[in-house]
């Protein structure tokens, strides 16, 4: 059972709504989203990607990289990306190598194997470009961590230059004076907006952003014309949404803009993706789309085969080819999808089996794909509102001992990779985010890894409740065409920008339906307290609602209003996140 909790943020919404002409509903919402100075406001609802987007020069050691990019270019030095193999780095590697080779540069990419190599770079990519003849090495969406590897590159004569988004690893020593607590790589270049000198706005962008900004310094460097540079928005946006990155600040505006812009893109592979989606007849693009439609087929490749396959979808300049290579995509997603079904069943029922008293769920499935362990963590993550550690068994032994590889998803108030720093001594190799975290461990050690993670988790029981945040109890009367489009100016939602929920009591059931080819769309006709009536839809089970309502005939409802468009008419109807049967 979810619990209720609502907003209770206070200002003058009367003079918000009346100074910027929205809806007195719309200024509570942008109030709860902590959106609260006029400067803000106005950003928020009529921001501008001149306006917007903070300048490059303000990310540690960019000059540095501009510089070094630029010599090697002019010098003709064989330079190569190293990205990684989820949609961040894909887009990243992308971003960096079509925008080098604008310059003229002489330029290649690798993408690390999921399975061969695991995360970021490693000794053999590094060995592999040495031999190669590579000159500089350019990493993306990866290298922060990478200090033993960037040692061996360095003593190798090759020049390392890291953009990457990751946290940056930190003496545990509290006496260090006046230093910086950062153990940073030892490269040329280090870019990254989580660095403690860093003096850049806004330090939560993802991969593909940091290298995108690296092109437009090295574009106006060139006198390159802006609309060039902004031709990457599109992917900038793609990698935003699927890395998860919190929806405020440049984030917002690029994902707003870019989700604007990827209808009419350029790319021939990005347009087939679109095409084999049925996304380009989609009159109004959003983050769903992006995020589990678009984001999965991209995942899918490095997940399955090769990440390379959906780089060389958006380097593909043929139609036909392109076409192709996305319904090979299209074909691996939904693959991935059975796989992952199967494994999220099996890991709940070892939860509900053995692990319910605990606050960390650590799950061992030794024969699931090592690709799809974020995916069942993320899921075992919703349904018990934990955060969840996926462990499959890997490849290679380390000191004559088995290896495993684990992927973790977490909640608000558990930063899962100070977490894993806590038990790093358990660790092979490890990073990630607050909220997302990779690792490989020794198989004997796994037990001893959750027992510790237990043992030192400090989330309080009110952290594990699966809590619903209401902006505004509303009742079904006040919902209007005007409301919902005024609501619009609230999107794109995601993480750090949630779509809006609201709330109503004792609804009247007049009529329910089940319909949908696997029964799983609820349909109602509801009163409200005044007479008012109006369609909800619940996705759900539809056997099971009808069974948990029997003789029930009100409901208390969670919801987000919506215009229903059939054979040309419309009608209002709301979406029912969450809800409370009763008498």
């Amino acid at each position: 059972m979810k619990k209720w909790f609502l907003y209770n943020k206070k200002a003058d919404f009367k003079a918000i709504a009346d100074k910027f002409g929205i809806d007195q509903v719309t200024a509570r919402i942008l109030r709860n989203r902590d959106i609260n100075s006029e400067k803000q406001i106005e950003q928020y609802l009529h921001g501008s990607l001149e306006e917007d987007l903070h300048s490059p020069l303000f990310l540690p050691d960019a000059i540095k990289c501009m510089n070094h990019l630029n010599r090697a270019i002019k010098e003709g030095k064989h330079i190569r990306v190293v990205g990684d193999y989820d949609v961040d780095g894909v887009c990243a590697t992308y971003i960096l190598v079509k925008g080098l080779k604008r310059l003229g540069a002489r330029v290649d990419y690798v993408l690390p194997d999921r399975i061969k190599d695991g995360y970021g770079i490693n000794v053999n990519i590094i060995d592999k470009a040495k031999e190669d003849g590579v000159d500089v090495i350019l990493t993306c969406d990866n290298g922060i961590a990478a200090i033993e590897e960037l040692k061996h590159a360095r003593d190798l004569g090759l020049t390392v230059l890291v953009t990457d988004h990751h946290d940056v690893r930190q003496k545990q020593d509290e006496d260090y004076g006046c230093e910086s607590r950062d153990i940073l790589p030892p490269a040329s270049a280090v870019v990254d907006a989580k660095r403690e000198d860093s003096r850049y706005p806004f330090p939560d962008i993802c991969g593909a952003v940091v290298a995108w900004k690296i092109i437009i310094m090295l574009y106006q460097n060139h006198t390159i014309p802006e609309e060039e540079y902004y031709d990457f928005l599109e992917f900038a946006a793609i990698a935003t949404v699927c890395d998860v990155m919190d929806l405020r600040d440049e984030n917002r505006t690029i994902v707003k803009f870019g989700l604007q812009q990827i209808k009419q893109t350029g790319n021939k592979g990005l347009r087939a993706l679109l095409k084999v989606q049925d996304l380009l007849e989609q009159e109004h693009l959003n983050t769903y789309h992006i995020g589990f439609i678009i984001g999965p087929c991209i995942n899918a490749g490095g997940r399955l085969r090769s990440a390379e396959l959906a780089l060389d979808l958006f380097f593909t300049t043929d139609e036909e080819k392109a076409l192709m290579k996305a319904v090979k995509l299209k074909e691996l997603n939904e693959s991935r999808k059975a796989m992952t079904i199967e494994a999220t069943n099996k890991a709940i029922e070892m939860v509900e089996k053995n692990y319910l008293n605990q606050s960390v769920l650590v799950i061992y499935l030794p024969e699931l794909h090592e690709s799809l362990a974020g995916i069942v963590a993320g899921r075992l993550r919703e349904r018990f509102s934990r955060p969840a550690f996926v462990i499959t068994k890997a490849e290679g032994t380390e000191a004559g001992e088995a290896l495993s590889k684990g992927s973790g998803r977490s909640i608000d108030g558990y930063n899962m990779s100070e977490h894993l720093q806590e038990v790093s001594d358990l660790l092979v190799k490890w990073g990630g985010h607050p909220m997302a975290a990779g690792f490989t461990l020794l198989e004997k050690d796994i037990d001893e890894f959750r027992t510790r993670l237990n043992t030192l988790c400090n989330l309080s029981p009110d952290q594990l409740i699966d809590k619903i945040w209401i902006d505004v109890p509303m009742p079904i009367d006040y919902i209007s065409n005007n409301l919902i489009r005024d609501f619009e100016k609230l999107e794109p939602f995601g993480k750090g920008n949630e779509k809006p929920c609201f709330a109503t009591k004792n609804l009247r059931i007049t009529d329910c339906r089940v319909f949908g080819k696997n029964r799983n769309v609820v349909k109602m006709r509801l009163q409200s307290e005044t007479g008012s009536l109006m369609d909800g839809l619940i996705f759900t089970n539809g056997d099971e609602f009808l069974r948990e309502k029997r003789a029930c005939t009100k409901i208390d409802v969670v919801y987000y209003p919506q215009i229903n468009e059939y054979n040309g008419t419309q009608s209002l109807q709301i979406v029912i996140d969450d809800y409370q049967l009763k008498p």
